[in-house]
């Protein structure tokens, strides 16, 4: 009997991370709709990223949900029911900072960036003074494990349209670029040692990053963020070695780099797309493995350097558009979460 209760002990444990593994290598995006199931479900999830060998998980802490009125405190419940569970499986959280009120708005579209970048400054200080080092959560709830937040990610993919809405005669890196410097500042002032992490930049991150330098970005981020989706392993690889260039030319080379999306759908035959990024599960989880693997060696490497990875994304419905078919899990409300073959594929790397 104590032999099947050790052997079942040991099953239980999360994967040990690779030696040669950053810390805090390895990561997963949390979002659709496992990110609002009850809460049962979401503990259960938690759970299982620690058992799989997850570290960090990146979430988006929305304003518009946090101050829908001007002037109303900020409400932190959300954001706290995650910090908190996070914190009981003792994994980090990256938080992407996005989505302003309707009132706090550059215009009625729901990604427009803030008509003022020191509104938005004004909510991403309340967070970094709650979850930081010494904040008031940890204060709150001194039975949790204190894990601050210690890493801040200002919006997402702003070079894309819709999740950067300007006006066609705005120049979207120079506007990203003021809210940068704000956040950067705000950050700073709250938590010296906290680090900005710069936007996730897609497929042609090294152009995008070149137009964020032209419009002034150098010294307002820690850290830069890269989503090379592509089908071949070796080509993320080589988006990072670009993207790295970019930085080293314009004085950043001791920045850090973190590919804080990176994925490959098993889509194939499934959705109703005639897009090249898809693969079928058993691709998916080869995909991963291999990624995985590369960018973990590459930490190393000055030209390369990516610090830290986050799967795109830990669960999805698998019904509807390419991405929908992304998750390591398949989650649909009113269902149990089913594990897919990468999810297995995620375990074996974090753990070889």
């Amino acid at each position: 009997m104590r032999l099947l209760i050790a052997a079942l002990a040991i099953l239980a444990l999360p994967a040990a991370a690779h030696a040669d593994a950053p810390p805090r290598f390895y990561g997963t995006n949390w979002d659709r709709d496992i990110a609002v199931a009850p809460d049962l479900v979401q503990d259960a999830a938690f759970r299982k990223m620690r058992a799989t060998g997850v570290e960090t998980v990146r979430t988006s802490f929305r304003w518009d949900l946090a101050q829908p009125a001007e002037g109303a405190a900020f409400d932190h419940s959300a954001t706290d029911a995650l910090v908190a569970r996070a914190s009981r499986r003792r994994l980090r959280v990256l938080p992407i900072v996005i989505v302003a009120p309707r009132w706090a708005r550059a215009s009625d579209e729901t990604f427009a960036p803030p008509r003022s970048p020191s509104e938005y400054a004004a909510y991403l200080t309340a967070l970094v003074r709650r979850y930081g080092r010494g904040g008031a959560f940890w204060n709150e709830r001194p039975e949790l494990p204190r894990i601050p937040i210690r890493a801040w990610q200002i919006w997402n993919e702003p070079h894309l349209p819709f999740q950067w809405t300007v006006a066609p005669d705005v120049n979207w890196a120079r506007s990203y670029a003021r809210l940068l410097k704000h956040a950067y500042r705000a950050v700073k002032d709250a938590d010296a040692r906290a680090l900005v992490v710069l936007a996730g930049l897609t497929n042609d991150s090294p152009r995008y990053l070149r137009a964020l330098y032209r419009a002034g970005v150098r010294g307002d981020f820690d850290i830069g963020a890269i989503h090379p989706f592509t089908r071949r392993p070796r080509n993320v690889l080589e988006l990072a070695k670009r993207f790295r260039r970019v930085m080293r030319k314009h004085g950043d080379g001791r920045n850090r780099l973190w590919a804080t999306e990176v994925g490959l759908p098993a889509a194939r035959g499934r959705a109703d797309s005639d897009s090249p990024l898809q693969t079928t599960d058993r691709g998916m989880a080869r995909f991963l493995k291999k990624t995985f693997r590369l960018l973990r060696r590459s930490a190393r490497n000055r030209n390369a350097g990516v610090t830290r990875a986050y799967w795109y994304t830990w669960a999805s419905s698998y019904s509807g558009t390419i991405f929908d078919y992304s998750g390591l899990f398949r989650y649909r409300p009113g269902e149990p979460a089913a594990a897919r073959p990468a999810r297995r594929a995620y375990r074996r790397v974090a753990g070889d």
